[in-house]
C-alpha cells in the first residue's frame, strides 16, 4: 500500500449480509438471504434451501456513542467553512450498511445505508420528548431541508488511508471479493487505517447556526426509533423514512446521536488565498510629509531643503519601499547625508541644534550668560539672555559617553567618520528626533508600569546597595586591624626560612577550626596533627608568652631567636617538651614486674606543619578581602548577570530588561505612526516591503534614553548606560538563535562611527523583507504555515528542465521561516524574513526565493468550493469544481439529475496549468460528475486537500533595482 494517499469503497458488506442479492424484501421487514443445508439421516440424506432474515433496521433502537470515531466539524464549533459538508464517520467499516435491506445498485455501484446524516437550521426542526419513546426525537417544520431519499446510497463510502494496489474491483456488485482482500489486508497491517463515513450534502450558509441529526434511513428504523408497532407485512422494509405519505406521526424523526455547530462568514482557506492578488507597493505607502519649513521653537531656524515642497521632510516608519537606495532620493538625502564629497552637516538648523544641545554641557563650565551669548550667532534669541534654557536631549548621550556633539571633551573637532555615525545623525535628523521622540513618550505613558516591572525584576537592590556599603566599610576596617596585628608573610619562599615568625598563627588560633589551607584542611586540624601540636598555640601558652607577662619578662632570649619563633623551632625539632621523668634505679613498679623497661624518647612520626606556608594560609582565609565578600553573597539573592559587579563590592548599577515587542505601542499611537500610509494597500493583497532599520533604531534609542532618566529620577542604582529595550519585533514565530531574539545589540557596544540603522544584534541580510499580506485569510486561518522558499527548475530524467516554470526546490535547507512578525488590526499581517531585495527577486542564474502560503494539513474534509467573482472559472482538475456547477439552480442541495454533468475542462494555458498536471492524471479515472456515479467517486470530487500557493518574490518587487 502506498502512503501519503485516500481511498474510498463505494460500500462493503462483510459476513451473511453480502449474500442479500438482487431480490427487494417487498413487504418484509427484514432482508433474507437463502442458506443451503444437507439433511443427513440413518439412510438418507437431502438438501434444503432455507431462507434466513437478517437483523435490520427495525430492530435498532440506538447506537453505541463509541462506535462514533469523529464527527466534521467539531461539536459547538463556531467557525465552520459553510461551502464544507457535514458527516460523521465509524469506527467500523462496514457499519452504515450492516442492518441495510437494500441491494446493491448495479448501475451507479451504490447501496442504501441504513443511517442517514441531516443538518437542520434552528428554524427548520423542532424537538420533542414523550416519556416511553426508546429515542429522543424531532419534527421537521420544512420538509425541503432533507436530503432525496432515493440519493442517500451517494452519500455513504468507506475511508481507507492509503493507496490501495491494484485498485478496487466494485464492478461486480455481488462478489467484493478483489476489495475485501485488499481491505482485510489493510485491517490485518493496522486496523485503524480504515473507517466509513455518512456526509450530508446540504450546502450550508454563512454565519448560521446548525444541528446535524443522525437518523434511521428507513421507515422502520423510524417507527422502531419512536417505539411504533410494527405489523409484518404492512410496511415494506425499502420504505424511506421521508419523503412518502406517513400515517402516525408524520414529520418525526428518532435520534441516535446529535451535535451542533455554527458556520463562519463565506469562505473557505482555499476561497481566501484564491482572493490574495501580488503587487508592487509604491508611495506613499512607507513614508509621509513632515513640515519642517517654520521653526520648531527653541529658537531654532526652520529647515531648509533643495526638495518641493519646501521645507517638507519624509517621516518613514518601521517598513518602507524595497529597493530605495538612499542617494538616489532627494528626501533621504535632504542634509546631503549620502553625498560623500560634502561636509556634514552643513544645515543651518543642524548647526544651531547641535549648539543647543550643547548648552548643557557648556552650563556646567561657563555660566550661563557666556555660554548663550556664545550661542547668539546662530539662534538670536538667546541675546542677553542670562539664565539657563532647557536644551533638547542628547539622545545616546550615556551609551555613547558623549555629552556633546561636534566637539570632543576637549573642544576638538570630532573625526569625519563620527560626524555621519548613528549618535550625530540620530540627534541632527529631525526625522530621526522624532522618532527617538516616539519612545520617550512611550515611556512617559508607561512609567509607573514599567518601573513596577524594574524594581519587580531586580528585588530590593537599595537593601542590597545598603550591604554592599557595609560591607566595603567592614573590608576597610578588617584590612586595617589586619595591617596592625599581624605581620606581613616573607614575599618569596614562604618557607625559605625555616624559623620564621609565628606570631600570627598564634594570634589567630581561635580561628584555625574555621579556615581551610589549600589541601582542603582546616587550619586547626593541620596543627594538631603536625610536630608542633596544638599545645604551643593554645590559649594558656598565649597568656604565658604574651610579651607583658611575668615569665617573658624573666626569660632572656637571644635576639636571633626571639619568642615567637618557638613555634617554628619545634617545627624543625630545635626544641622539644620536656621528655618524661625517668624511673629510678632501684625501684620496682609494675611495669618491671611485668618485663616493661622505659625507652628513650623518640620521633613520633607526625609531619612537619610548615610555618611559613601555613600562617600565609591563615592570613589569607582571614584577609577581609575574601570574608567579607564571601558574608554578603550569603545574605542577599542577587541575579547572575549583577553578581559580577558586587564581586568588587562596588554599588550594583543594573538596569531591567523587558522582552517584550515595541512595535505594539507605535500602533496603538496610529497604524501610520507604524507604517505610514500602510491602509492604502488594496484589500486581499500581498507584498513585500524592507525592514527600516534607521527608524527603528531611533524609536529604541528614544525608548532606552527616556527609561535611562527615569531610572534616575526615580533613585533607581543606574549608570543610565543600560538597554532595556532591545526588541522591537514579535519573534516568538522564529526558531531559536543563538543571538537570542534581540533586534539590536545593546547600545553601549554601538561604535559611534558605525551608520545609524546598521547596529543590528543579529548577522542578517542588510534589510530584511517583510511579506505583507492583507485580507481575511491569516485573521481565519490564523495557524496557517507562512515560509521563504527556493525556487529551482524541475527535474526531468534528472535533468533541469527550464522550459516550463520554476518549482520549489526539495532541498529542506532551501527553507526560510519567518524571523519575527506583527499584526495590525484589523486584517494585515506582516512576516519578516532573513532576505533582502536582491537575493529574493534572483538573476545571473539564481532563480530567487517564493513565499509561500500553506494550510496546516489535518482530518479529512469534504466540501465545493465557492465560485470566485467574475467570469466562471475552468474545471481543470476536479478540485476546481464548485457548487454552482453542481447546483445550478440554487437549492443549497447536491442532486443528482440528468442534466447536471460536469466534465474537465481542456488546461488555458494559464500558469496553474504545470502543477495541475500531475492531479489530472489521477482525475481522469472519473469522466464526469453525472448523476450515475459512485459514492467513491463523489468522495474523491469533494473531498478538500490543503492548500499550498506560492508566490514568486518577482510578482511583488520591482524588476531591477533603480540605477544611479
Amino acid at each position: 500500500m502506498s502512503d501519503g494517499a485516500y481511498s474510498f469503497l463505494p460500500w462493503l458488506r462483510t459476513g451473511l449480509s453480502t449474500k442479500i442479492g438482487d431480490r427487494d424484501p417487498g413487504t418484509d421487514l427484514r432482508a433474507s438471504v437463502l442458506v443451503q443445508l444437507e439433511l443427513i439421516g440413518e439412510t438418507a440424506s437431502r438438501p434444503v434451501d432455507e431462507p434466513i432474515q437478517l437483523y435490520g433496521p427495525s430492530d435498532v433502537i440506538g447506537v453505541d456513542p463509541r462506535a462514533i470515531s469523529r464527527t466534521e466539524p467539531r461539536p459547538f464549533i463556531s467557525n465552520f467553512e459553510p461551502n464544507y459538508v457535514a458527516h460523521i464517520e465509524f469506527y467500523d467499516e462496514d457499519f452504515p450498511w450492516r442492518y441495510s435491506p437494500a441491494p446493491p445498485d448495479g448501475d451507479t455501484k451504490r447501496l442504501l445505508p441504513w443511517l442517514a446524516l441531516i443538518v437542520l437550521s434552528e428554524t427548520e426542526f423542532e424537538d420533542g420528548t414523550l416519556p416511553g419513546r426508546p429515542l429522543p426525537y424531532i419534527k421537521v417544520r420544512q420538509p425541503g431541508a432533507l436530503q432525496r431519499p432515493s440519493e442517500l446510497g451517494a452519500w455513504a463510502h468507506v475511508h481507507v488511508n492509503g493507496e490501495l494496489d491494484p485498485r478496487l474491483a466494485v464492478n461486480d456488485r455481488r462478489d467484493m471479493g478483489t476489495s475485501l482482500a485488499n481491505l482485510s489486508r489493510v485491517l490485518r497491517e493496522s486496523p485503524d487505517l480504515a473507517c466509513s463515513r455518512i456526509v450530508c450534502p446540504r450546502h450550508l450558509s454563512a454565519s448560521t447556526k446548525y444541528h446535524a441529526f443522525l437518523v434511521p434511513s428507513f421507515e422502520t428504523g423510524r417507527r422502531a426509533g419512536l417505539g411504533l408497532r410494527i405489523e409484518p407485512g404492512t410496511i415494506p422494509a425499502m420504505t424511506p423514512a421521508w419523503g412518502v405519505d406517513q400515517t402516525e406521526l408524520p414529520g418525526e424523526l428518532p435520534l441516535y446521536h446529535r451535535w451542533e455547530f455554527t458556520t463562519s462568514t463565506a469562505g473557505d482557506f482555499e476561497y481566501l488565498v484564491r482572493l490574495l492578488k501580488p503587487i508592487e507597493a509604491g508611495e506613499p505607502v512607507g513614508r509621509r510629509d513632515m513640515d519642517a519649513h517654520v521653526s520648531a521653537g527653541f529658537g531654532l531656524p526652520p529647515v531648509e531643503t533643495t526638495t518641493e515642497p519646501h521645507g517638507v521632510l519624509k517621516l518613514g516608519g518601521a517598513l518602507r519601499l524595497p529597493d530605495r537606495v538612499d542617494r538616489e532620493d532627494p528626501w533621504e538625502n535632504w542634509d546631503t547625508y549620502h553625498s560623500q564629497q560634502s561636509q556634514y552637516p552643513n544645515s543651518k538648523w543642524q548647526q544651531a541644534m547641535a549648539g543647543l544641545i550643547n548648552l548643557a554641557e557648556a552650563y556646567q563650565n561657563t555660566t550661563a550668560a557666556k555660554a548663550n551669548d556664545k550661542l547668539a550667532e546662530q539662534i538670536p534669541k538667546l541675546k542677553g539672555e542670562i539664565d539657563p534654557v532647557i536644551t533638547p536631549p542628547l539622545y545616546g548621550r550615556w551609551h555613547a559617553l558623549t555629552a556633546q556633539l561636534l566637539r570632543d571633551d576637549k573642544g576638538n573637532p570630532v573625526p569625519p567618520s563620527e560626524l555621519r555615525g548613528w549618535l550625530h545623525r540620530l540627534n541632527l535628523d529631525p526625522r530621526f528626533r522624532v522618532a527617538a521622540n516616539f519612545g520617550t513618550e512611550v515611556v512617559q505613558k508607561r512609567q509607573e508600569e514599567l518601573m513596577a516591572a524594574a524594581w519587580n525584576q531586580l528585588g530590593d537592590v537599595k537593601l542590597a546597595n545598603t550591604k554592599i556599603r557595609a560591607a566595603q566599610l567592614a573590608r576597610e576596617v578588617g584590612n586595617t586591624l589586619h595591617g596592625k596585628h599581624f605581620p606581613k608573610p616573607p614575599a618569596q619562599g614562604l618557607d625559605a626560612d625555616p624559623l620564621v615568625s609565628a606570631k600570627a598563627l598564634t594570634l589567630a588560633a581561635p580561628a584555625h577550626a574555621r579556615v581551610v589551607e589549600r589541601k582542603q584542611e582546616t587550619v586547626g586540624f593541620k596543627v594538631s596533627q603536625s610536630r608542633v601540636a596544638t599545645a604551643p598555640v593554645s590559649p594558656a601558652m598565649r597568656r604565658i608568652m604574651r610579651p607583658g607577662s611575668r615569665l617573658m619578662k624573666m626569660l632572656k632570649f637571644p635576639e636571633s631567636l626571639p619568642p615567637d619563633k618557638l613555634v617554628a623551632r619545634i617545627d624543625e625539632r630545635e626544641v622539644s617538651a620536656a621528655p618524661p621523668r625517668p624511673t629510678p634505679e632501684g625501684l620496682v613498679t609494675l611495669g618491671k614486674l611485668r618485663g616493661l623497661h622505659a625507652a628513650a624518647p623518640a620521633d613520633d612520626g607526625r609531619p612537619k606543619l610548615g610555618v611559613g606556608t601555613t600562617t600565609a594560609d591563615m592570613m589569607t582565609g582571614l584577609n577581609s578581602e575574601k570574608t567579607v565578600l564571601e558574608n554578603l553573597f550569603g545574605a542577599m539573592n542577587l541575579p547572575d548577570r549583577l553578581r559580577a559587579a558586587a564581586e568588587d563590592l562596588t554599588e550594583v548599577m543594573a538596569y531591567p530588561v523587558f522582552d517584550m515587542p515595541m512595535y505594539e505601542d507605535l500602533l496603538k499611537m496610529s497604524t501610520d505612526t507604524l507604517v505610514p500610509n500602510l491602509g492604502l494597500l488594496p484589500a486581499n493583497t500581498i507584498t513585500l516591503l524592507e525592514n527600516n532599520r534607521t527608524f527603528i533604531e531611533s524609536y529604541l534609542a528614544g525608548l532606552n534614553h527616556e527609561m535611562a532618566r527615569e531610572l534616575l529620577w526615580r533613585e533607581f542604582p543606574t549608570d543610565q548606560r543600560g538597554t532595556p529595550f532591545r526588541q522591537f519585533w514579535d519573534p516568538r514565530v522564529a526558531v531559536p538563535s543563538p543571538y537570542g531574539p534581540y533586534d539590536i545589540k545593546a547600545m553601549h557596544e554601538w561604535d559611534k562611527a558605525t551608520p545609524l540603522g546598521e547596529n543590528k544584534n543579529r548577522p542578517t541580510e542588510k534589510n530584511d523583507l517583510v511579506l505583507v499580506i492583507r485580507g481575511e485569510l491569516l485573521k481565519k486561518y490564523p495557524t496557517a504555515a507562512v515560509y521563504a522558499h527556493k525556487a529551482v527548475w524541475p527535474l526531468k530524467d534528472g535533468v533541469p528542465d527550464k522550459t516550463g516554470e520554476r518549482t520549489l526546490s526539495p532541498d529542506p535547507a532551501d527553507v526560510k521561516l519567518p524571523i519575527y512578525e506583527a499584526k495590525v488590526d484589523p486584517d494585515i499581517t506582516l512576516l519578516g524574513f532573513d532576505l533582502d531585495a536582491d537575493k529574493a527577486r534572483g538573476g545571473n542564474g539564481d532563480l530567487g526565493w517564493f513565499f509561500v502560503i500553506k494550510e496546516r494539513p489535518g482530518d479529512p474534509r469534504f466540501g465545493l468550493d465557492e465560485a470566485q467573482p467574475g467570469p466562471a472559472q475552468p474545471v481543470e482538475v476536479w478540485n476546481d469544481l464548485t457548487w454552482q456547477r453542481v447546483d445550478p439552480d440554487g437549492l443549497r442541495f447536491i442532486q443528482f439529475d440528468e442534466a447536471v454533468r460536469v466534465t474537465l475542462d481542456k488546461f488555458n494555458e494559464d500558469e496553474d496549468d504545470q502543477e495541475k498536471q500531475e492531479q489530472r492524471k489521477d482525475d481522469n479515472h472519473i469522466e464526469a460528475w453525472q448523476h450515475r456515479m459512485s459514492s467513491a467517486d463523489v468522495a474523491y470530487i469533494l473531498f478538500q486537500a490543503p492548500v499550498l500557493v506560492a508566490v514568486h518574490a518577482q510578482e511583488m518587487l520591482p524588476n531591477a533595482r533603480p540605477q544611479p
